[in-house]
């Protein structure tokens, strides 16, 4: 078996296509920065992320910057999508758990959630966090505790410690 540095650029490519994580969705509730957007773009891309859906007003469909995300953006799979009840509905007809990240310590914390099987993560606007529309709809909300006095992570920093942490749970379980 080839190495991967012995790899074509194409076989690469197929490669990492074939090793997509497609038990794992992330969902991002009407972000407004778009400089976050493409950081968490980036990040999602780095972890194999298998499609990422991207809700936004019907005003504005937010643009993505090439710089911050390092060229992701093109090797993703991206929904962009105004209407969150449709879209997170049909991930949950395809078997996924809808799990959100809120700012709020009573939620169970990140660390403690087992991750097992398909995992669609929903990260909030960062104003005003994830809209009651969603949170009507996910199966479990989630927190990642701050040990400073700080109230929250940046989203784009929140959003890779999450996928970090389904990531190492979900390979270590097989």
């Amino acid at each position: 078996m080839k190495q991967d540095s012995d790899l074509t650029r194409q076989e690469r490519i197929s490669k990492t296509f074939q090793q997509r994580r497609k038990n794992l969705c992330l969902v991002l509730d009407n972000l407004s920065e778009e400089l976050n957007i493409s950081a968490i773009l980036r990040s999602a891309e780095g972890f194999g992320v298998g499609e990422v859906v991207i809700l936004h007003s019907k005003e504005k469909t937010p643009k993505l910057s090439k710089n911050t995300s390092k060229g992701a953006i093109k090797w993703l799979n991206l929904t962009f999508a105004t209407n969150a009840t449709k879209e997170l509905n049909r991930l949950k007809k395809s078997g996924f758990a809808i799990v959100a990240t809120i700012v709020d310590p009573q939620a169970e914390k990140v660390w403690a959630v087992d991750f097992a099987g398909k995992i669609a993560l929903v990260v909030g606007n960062e104003a005003v966090g994830v809209s009651e529309e969603v949170k009507a709809l996910v199966d479990k909300m989630v927190y990642l505790p701050m040990s400073g006095l700080t109230e929250s992570y940046n989203v784009s920093v929140a959003t890779a410690i999450a996928l970090y942490e389904i990531v190492r749970q979900q390979e270590k379980n097989g």
